[in-house]
């Protein structure tokens, strides 16, 4: 994202980024991970959400000019996706 940082450090104001190496996250794949940070938790926090958005948008809009969509996959995706003003 255009300003990473600040990004990283709303999620931890929204309490969003849960870290727990001792007994790892099991993901919907199976996978294991010490960090999981729960997107939907964020969506509670109108100002956060804004900024988030406007910084994916913008990765969006540099990275792939050219899309016609954008898809939010389930479950904490759709949200997402839904507000990405795409044109």
């Amino acid at each position: 994202m255009n300003d990473a940082k600040v990004v990283a450090e709303k999620l931890l104001q929204a309490n969003a980024v849960k870290l727990s190496p001792e007994n790892p996250f099991t993901w919907a794949s199976g996978w294991k991970s010490p960090i999981y940070c729960d997107n939907r938790s964020v969506l509670s926090y109108p100002f956060i959400r804004d900024f988030i958005k406007s910084e994916m948008c913008n990765v969006l809009f540099e990275e792939f000019a050219d899309a016609d969509a954008l898809a939010g996959v389930a479950t904490a995706g759709i949200a997402w996706g839904a507000m990405a003003p795409i044109s």
